[in-house]
């Protein structure tokens, strides 16, 4: 009898331990792994939560373009956040799984790319350029690298028409298979872009002796990976990058891509002006990015598209060396190209935040038509934070500096 009530009392016991851990579960869960909207009424306030819902419900609004935010800390997802619409036209809400071209991030699978091909022996990063473009003029080419193009330190002039007149003065040197400048703008690609470079005759700078944020040589990377490899940019890509950091979802957009769960950028709509093509039923917004936006095609330089799981699921991958080795990621991320911001530099394909008062920090920003995104990392403290947004009217710099802040007043950073 005294055995029998022993054993009964311990199953009550499991049990009330039990209900307690199925208790308490959820709010461990929702720290950690926050695949929520912005209203979410009853999940516990993690520690930057707060701080965070607030930064970023100040610049998403409901019913408006808006962006999903993830923080990485010791290798655990501890907010992930959407705000706003994915579309306008279809009422589709962002969510971890909606796909953004994102922007600059972009020259990051670049720079792991031509990483990748030189531990093949496949390519030497001080090849010059004039080695595999031989019909570009050989006095100017022989001097530019590969690495020249991963440090925007090429001196290659940027030359893309933007005017009438610039356009009308492009189409004595080039034979061009648009009609007119717009045409252009709206519809080069890689091909077009490399007719440019055909009948170059003088360069900015010396090629290594200078930083040039907006080097247009980054676009000669798809042409030079698929001479290289004998295999198409995007597939050589998909095969060697996206699949090995399991991305299924990640792909370089080109005209007329129709893919599920995909975005649209947008950027503020002037209602002086007819809209582009979609304007918002409010009047406030326009669609712009592929047909709106100037330049809008190239790809190794800005025409990445994934989701925000499918870019933590890279940069775990990056990090573990799934995709290139350590010493070829410390090559990355080591400082070479000085620029013209105070205690910044530019690795290979990445910008590098080092002052004395704070730890390193490796990040992108920038926008492409109506895309906005943000990708940091502070590689001596493990935390890191993922922005992609479909609108370009904020400011990523102050973002920056405001996160800086959130992370500092809690000893992250």
């Amino acid at each position: 009898m005294s055995h029998k009530g022993t054993g009964s009392r311990r199953m009550f016991m499991l049990l009330d331990m039990a209900v307690l851990l199925l208790a308490i579960l959820p709010a461990i869960v929702s720290c950690s792994r926050r695949d929520i909207y912005r209203a979410d009424h009853g999940v516990p306030q993690c520690e930057i939560t707060g701080s965070l819902d607030s930064l970023f419900g100040s610049i998403f609004k409901p019913g408006e373009p808006g962006g999903i935010i993830c923080v990485t800390r010791n290798d655990s997802v501890v907010y992930k956040t959407a705000f706003g619409m994915a579309r306008l036209d279809s009422a589709e809400r962002i969510t971890d799984s909606t796909i953004f071209n994102i922007s600059s991030a972009s020259k990051i699978f670049t720079s792991a790319a031509l990483l990748k091909l030189a531990e093949l022996g496949t390519i030497s990063l001080d090849d010059p350029l004039a080695k595999y473009f031989p019909e570009f003029p050989e006095n100017i080419f022989k001097k530019i690298t590969i690495r020249h193009i991963l440090t925007h330190s090429s001196g290659l002039p940027d030359m893309r028409p933007l005017n009438m007149e610039q356009w009308n003065r492009y189409l004595t040197c080039h034979n061009s298979v648009f009609g007119h400048d717009k045409d252009y703008r709206l519809y080069g690609t890689e091909d077009e872009h490399m007719q440019i470079f055909q009948n170059l005759d003088t360069v900015a700078f010396e090629a290594g002796t200078h930083y040039q944020r907006d080097d247009p040589a980054y676009i000669l990377v798809a042409p030079l990976i698929e001479r290289i490899t004998g295999q198409s940019f995007d597939r050589w890509m998909r095969d060697s990058i996206f699949n090995p950091a399991d991305m299924p979802d990640a792909f370089y957009f080109r005209a007329g891509s129709r893919r599920p769960r995909l975005a649209h950028g947008y950027t503020i709509a002037d209602p002086s002006s007819r809209p582009r093509s979609f304007r918002s039923n409010d009047g406030r917004w326009d669609e712009y990015d592929y047909g709106e936006a100037d330049y809008f095609l190239t790809k190794a330089d800005r025409g990445a598209c994934s989701t925000a799981r499918g870019f933590l699921r890279w940069n775990k991958a990056l990090r573990c060396g799934k995709i290139i080795s350590d010493s070829s990621l410390k090559l990355m991320e080591s400082p070479i190209a000085v620029t013209d911001i105070p205690d910044t530099w530019y690795g290979l394909g990445t910008a590098i935040y080092a002052p004395d008062s704070m730890p390193r920090r490796i990040y992108h920003m920038n926008s492409n038509g109506g895309f906005t995104a943000m990708e940091i990392y502070w590689p001596d403290r493990d935390v890191g934070c993922v922005v992609f947004s479909n609108r370009n009217d904020w400011k990523p710099m102050t973002i920056l500096h405001k996160l800086d802040s959130i992370f500092m007043a809690k000893d992250w950073i």
